[in-house]
C-alpha cells in the first residue's frame, strides 16, 4: 500500500471488504429512500472535517488519525439520507 493514496485510487482489498461489510449493515439499518414516502435525516458532527491523513489506513503515530477509509465510509454513510445536517 503507498504512503500517499488518492480518494479516487481503487481501495485495497482489506478497505473494499470493510466497505461491503459497511454497506450490508447500512442496508440493515437504514431504511431505504422512497420519493413521496419518507424523507432521511441525518446529523453529523464535522468538527476537523478537513484534517485527513493521506493513507487508507492510519497508522499509529499518525495524525489527523482520519484516513480515506475513514472518509469513504463517512460517503458512503451519509449518502443514504435525503438531508445531512
Amino acid at each position: 500500500m503507498p504512503a500517499i493514496a488518492n480518494i479516487f485510487d481503487r481501495p485495497p482489498a482489506p478497505v473494499r471488504r470493510d466497505m461491503e461489510g459497511l454497506r450490508a449493515a447500512l442496508d440493515q439499518a437504514i431504511p431505504v429512500r422512497q420519493v413521496d414516502r419518507n424523507l432521511l435525516i441525518a446529523s453529523w458532527n464535522i468538527r476537523k472535517f478537513g484534517g485527513l491523513t493521506r493513507k487508507w489506513t492510519a497508522g499509529t503515530n499518525d495524525s489527523p488519525k482520519r484516513d480515506l477509509r475513514g472518509l469513504l465510509a463517512i460517503a458512503e454513510i451519509v449518502s443514504r439520507f435525503d438531508v445531512v445536517a
